[in-house]
């Protein structure tokens, strides 16, 4: 039942991509833009904590996905006109795959990694003391975030936003409601290069019946038996 709903879950993404590359071709796709200083959260203990994990145990690949994730999640919820705790989000964000991570406890084989980057994320942050409550929402969104879509409704914006804003960069999703002009500033400061191994994107290497492991098989056979790593996430 798990892999129907994820299944599902990309179904209706491509379909909502299908509609934007429609509109944008008619030309009657409305793009949205901001500065991206103007898109930071507020310097807070919680997010200060979060980088200073991030940037302790995540190669530099994955910081950049990271901070991609946050401005496209960001720039989407405005488009999309939610409020938006940015705190949540950025913690959230910047820390979605540290369970793949130097440091982490179990390999990808033997748990998925979003699992344990969220029981790895609540630990850390509990650990300097911070909230719990704003703690467990930012392990939550983390957890759901390889759903493929996240409803807003039950989950909270902010988890919402975390998937849209992965998905946007893993697989470009949602990319023609954003200006060129964004895109090209956050790809010259976060350039995405081999993304694919960061993420540790090979087949048979995550927890078979995972979610990444059907995102990985869904992927791989869609290009092909002799492909190794999907297109979308070596090329911004």
């Amino acid at each position: 039942m798990e892999k129907i709903a994820v299944t599902a879950n990309l179904g209706r993404m491509a379909s909502l991509q299908f509609f934007d590359v429609l509109a944008d071709k008619a030309g009657l796709i409305r793009t949205y833009g901001s500065t991206l200083d103007g898109l930071l959260p507020a310097e807070t203990t919680l997010v200060q904590d979060s980088l200073a994990f991030a940037e302790e145990v995540q190669g530099l690949e994955i910081m950049r996905h990271s901070w991609r994730t946050y401005y496209f999640g960001m720039l989407l919820g405005a488009y999309s006109g939610y409020e938006v705790d940015r705190e949540i989000l950025f913690c959230s964000a910047i820390l979605h795959d540290v369970g793949l991570a130097a440091g982490r406890e179990e390999e990808p084989c033997a748990c998925c990694f979003t699992v344990q980057g969220a029981e790895r994320t609540f630990k850390h942050l509990i650990g300097k003391g911070q909230d719990r409550a704003k703690v467990r929402q930012i392990a939550d969104a983390i957890g759901l975030h390889l759903n493929g879509y996240v409803s807003a409704r039950r989950h909270g914006a902010e988890a919402h936003l975390l998937s849209r804003g992965a998905m946007c960069d893993v697989f470009n999703m949602g990319k023609k409601r954003l200006t060129p002009r964004i895109l090209k500033e956050i790809s010259a400061l976060y350039p995405k290069q081999d993304l694919a191994d960061a993420l540790e994107v090979w087949p048979g290497h995550h927890l078979e019946g995972s979610r990444a492991d059907l995102f990985i098989k869904l992927t791989h056979n869609k290009q092909g038996r002799g492909a190794s790593k999907p297109d979308a996430l070596l090329h911004g």
